[in-house]
């Protein structure tokens, strides 16, 4: 029996359940085949990307099996031979030896191997040339540039794709081709380190964009190699974990992503065959739900609206396969409201799994995320390599978005090759961020040269960044009715800049805000700025203090509580970047509208402490803040209908306010009028309220207490 590629031994089951099970896929497989009846072909390199023409083939390949109908084999026959015709593959950027290439390889091998029994020996003789041909390009270009190039970018989404690209050439040709089984070898000692290093929690220092533009790449390498060498990579802790990085970076409506990285939009980040394979391999039901999800509800929005190229409509091919029928769906609904990515610094906090719920997500770690990091500088001081390709990771170490009402309150800019501080909700000392933004006073990626060293990933901001320069979370809990975590990164920003601390911590107590506290420490004086982000321009409420942003079904109230003196502003920031170095013509623009907070006179140590109040714009809800300060601590009061909390802070651990007595680092005490709530200690050996002890411990300790 034939041995085809990713369909294994299922060929004649999938031909079977093409009218049952398979009925809506295999409708789908055939309308993505028709659309390419009529698409010119020329008979020159297009001057862009041409990712595309391997999945055309794939689809149509499949469609040709699965109906033996002659229309699609010569459809098929037209995409491959067209390009086989073309002297190179790839335009403009790592011609021959990059994405273009091996998207072909990765589409031509599947055809190569499913229907060249069906192409006349002329036609079998081209295609494997051809194969073999750009094969070697690609393979020899990463030995040969070992060490700094895509084939020791572990982490990056060149090396999955590039290799994955070339495993599968090298299945479909290796009967013929003896030489195709040392690529074989190299990619999977290649995959052997990716799935080894990829971080455990599943998360992508990339973005969600290119998570979904790889995922299925990194799928298809751990299925070739356990079913031709029996490894199984999809024991590794990152697969079975990834789903749920992908699942807590979706938006409250399901349809859009949070955006952190380089993710060009917030409908470019869905995979249904992604989360098939997932489902499939994991008896996932939550992946199966979503999987379904997007391809009833979001499978033509996601088309038409996202900037990902080829996208989301070719892998049709995918999608068929990878479906089990046998996979129950399972709704998000009885997965906690909160989730720690650890490596990438990720928390993650949803007020509700409902479309308008709150959807708050803050991220601190260390340039690629921890693994990477550590793992990078090892490999590199031992063989003098450059194993970080950082290009698309962005300087937004504490920063964070946050959606509610599906709407986007507090937004990330989300692409952006000249990457800042100042373009992400962080602070920025005396208007800078990080170290490495000095390197764009090199030069601007207007300079062709610089421009293509970033998209290699050598020209970028984290270039000669120290490897004791890292950001990371401190503290993150999230028991009793409170989520807490406190990011700190005071090593990434320019040593001259003398600061010995920026700590934020969020504090989240499950009553619709969230309480942002920010700790400045430096040793010389400064202007620190807070920034906010927003899709339309901050306003400040008549006869308050409160700033507010109105975003469709969505408002967001801004209430400014430490420092007592501060001076606001609100400036617009225009970001325009070519989307990929082949399709030149294709520029993305967003407009970020900035509410900028600052001390009014410069300062060594500062507490910025603000309160976020996401609520809806046709409802007349509001809360009432007011600050708190004494001897020694600072913090706030909060009204919510008949909910009152108070949050204090003590660096010095001394707590002593109306009643209020502690030695915690900071305290949360909730009243609904005078019924006590919930309260929370950090830090702390007690707590006493009137005389009355709430708490009371031998040890410093973290007391996060439900009170009923």
């Amino acid at each position: 029996m034939k041995k085809y590629l990713l369909i294994n031994s299922n060929m004649e089951q999938l031909n079977e359940e093409k009218l049952t099970f398979r009925k809506t896929h295999f409708t789908r497989l055939l309308e993505q085949c028709k659309m390419y009846e009529n698409q010119k072909i020329s008979n020159e390199h297009p001057p862009t990307s041409i990712t595309y023409m391997g999945m055309a083939a794939a689809n149509l390949s499949l469609a040709y099996l699965l109906t033996k109908q002659d229309s699609y084999l010569q459809e098929a026959k037209r995409w491959m031979f067209s390009a086989c015709n073309y002297e190179c593959w790839g335009y403009g950027f790592l011609v021959d030896v990059d994405l273009s290439a091996s998207w072909l390889l990765y589409g031509f091998g599947l055809s190569y191997n499913w229907i060249s029994e069906y192409l006349s020996p002329t036609e079998k003789k081209t295609m494997l040339d051809k194969l073999i041909l750009q094969g070697h390009k690609m393979f020899d270009y990463g030995e040969e540039n070992e060490g700094n190039c895509w084939s020791t970018d572990y982490w990056q989404n060149h090396n999955w794709i590039n290799y994955t690209g070339l495993l599968t050439t090298a299945y479909a040709i290796a009967p013929e081709y003896e030489e195709a089984n040392t690529w074989i070898n190299v990619i999977k000692d290649n995959f052997e380190k990716v799935f080894k290093w990829m971080p455990e929690d599943g998360s992508n220092y990339e973005g969600t964009g290119y998570w979904r533009y790889a995922i299925n790449f990194l799928l298809t390498a751990a299925d070739l190699i356990k079913e031709n060498e029996g490894i199984d990579h999809f024991k590794s802790s990152f697969m079975e974990n990834t789903f749920y990085y992908r699942l807590y970076q979706s938006a409250t409506n399901w349809e859009e992503n949070v955006n952190f990285s380089d993710v060009h939009d917030r409908k470019s980040s869905h995979s249904i065959s992604a989360y098939y394979k997932m489902a499939s391999e994991y008896n996932n039901g939550h992946a199966q739900w979503l999987g379904n999800l997007v391809k009833n509800k979001f499978l033509f929005r996601e088309a038409y609206e996202s900037k990902i190229f080829p996208g989301i409509m070719p892998e049709a091919f995918l999608e068929y396969i990878w479906y089990d029928k046998g996979i129950s769906e399972e709704e998000p609904n009885n997965l906690p409201l909160t989730r720690y990515f650890p490596d990438l610094g990720l928390v993650v906090i949803r007020s509700s799994w409902d479309e308008d719920a709150i959807h708050f997500s803050f991220k601190s770690s260390a340039p690629g995320g921890n693994i990477q990091w550590e793992k990078s500088w090892e490999l590199d001081t031992q063989n003098g390599w450059r194993t970080r390709s950082l290009t698309h990771y962005h300087v937004d170490f504490n920063s964070f978005i946050l959606m509610a009402n599906n709407s986007p309150l507090a937004i990330d800019e989300g692409f952006h090759r000249t990457s800042r501080a100042k373009v992400h909700n962080m602070i920025t000392v005396d208007n800078t961020g990080c170290v490495g933004e000095k390197i764009w006073d090199e030069g601007t990626l207007e300079d062709p040269e610089l421009f293509d060293l970033n998209c290699k990933g050598i020209y970028n901001v984290w270039r000669d960044v120290k490897k004791e320069a890292i950001a990371k979370v401190e503290e993150y809990i999230s028991e009793g009715g409170y989520t807490y975590c406190v990011g700190e990164s005071s090593k990434l920003y320019y040593p001259e800049m003398n600061l010995n601390r920026n700590a934020r911590n969020i504090i989240y107590s499950e009553m619709g805000y969230f309480i942002i506290l920010d700790e400045l420490k430096s040793s010389s004086e400064h202007a620190y700025t807070w920034r906010l982000h927003g899709e339309q321009f901050a306003e400040k409420k008549a006869d308050t203090n409160v700033f507010q942003i109105k975003n469709g079904k969505g408002t967001l109230d801004i209430h400014p509580v430490w420092p007592e003196e501060l001076n606001c502003k609100v400036e617009e920031t225009i970001i325009r970047e070519i989307m990929t170095p082949q399709r030149p013509d294709d520029v993305r623009e967003i407009k970020l509208k900035t509410l900028c907070i600052e001390n009014k006179n410069k300062e060594m140590n500062m507490n910025f402490l603000n309160v976020l109040y996401p609520h809806s714009t046709f409802l007349d809800e509001s809360i009432e803040v007011k600050s708190i300060k004494g001897q020694g601590f600072i913090g706030v009061e909060i009204k919510k209908e008949s909910y009152i909390e108070q949050f204090i802070y003590s660096e010095k651990n001394t707590i002593d306010y109306n009643g209020i007595e502690s030695d915690g680092r900071w305290i949360s005490i909730i009243k609904d009028k005078e019924k006590l709530i919930k309260f929370a200690v950090y830090q702390g050996t007690y707590l006493k309220v009137n005389n009355e002890k709430l708490f009371e411990g031998d040890t410093i300790g973290n007391i996060f207490n439900t009170v009923i």
